[in-house]
């Protein structure tokens, strides 16, 4: 069967878990980002929703930015994702249309870590439990012969001080 979608969460610098299926015309790739809060200035990372292009540290990608081009504060429930500027290689993968991205808000990583945690028994890294809330949207979309690969790109034992805090939960 045809993959119908492969996602990574968020903005690594590296290109990681999509390089394999770059040649691959029919697997559809969308990164996640980190939506925060909402879209408002300095309330999430999601650099191709509300950022443009422009070079930072040397990188010619897209970044946060404000119309003087100063970099915009960020937020992310992530500590891994919460940075004003994406990897070259994503933004270039983006703009010939190869690799699509999304955004996953804060209340829906944290409803998605505590749903994986209850159901399949594991603790997701919060990066990737942004790629499991577009995922789970998403799955229902695709016909019962496609499949859905979602990277869990780590371990999500070094978020739980973060989840109990933002639940404000006493461990």
């Amino acid at each position: 069967p045809d993959v119908g979608m492969a996602c990574v969460g968020g903005g690594s610098n590296a290109i990681g878990f999509f390089f394999d299926f770059l040649t691959e015309p029919g697997v559809r790739l969308v990164g996640v980002e980190a939506g925060g809060r909402g879209l408002g200035r300095g309330d999430h990372a999601a650099r191709f929703e509300g950022g443009r292009l422009g070079v930072l540290q040397g990188s010619k990608t897209y970044i946060l930015q404000n119309p003087d081009g100063q970099i915009e504060l960020t937020h992310s429930v992530s500590a891994g994702l919460d940075y004003a500027a994406i990897g070259p290689e994503h933004a270039y993968y983006r703009d010939q249309g190869r690799i699509e991205y999304a955004y996953a808000c804060d209340d829906e990583v944290i409803k998605t870590f505590q749903l994986v945690s209850r159901l399949e028994g594991i603790l997701p890294a919060l990066e990737s439990t942004h790629a499991l809330v577009h995922g789970l949207k998403r799955a229902s979309e695709l016909r019962k012969d496609q499949v859905v690969v979602i990277n869990l790109s780590g371990r999500g034992d070094k978020d739980v001080n973060q989840i109990a805090r933002m639940l404000n939960v006493a461990l």
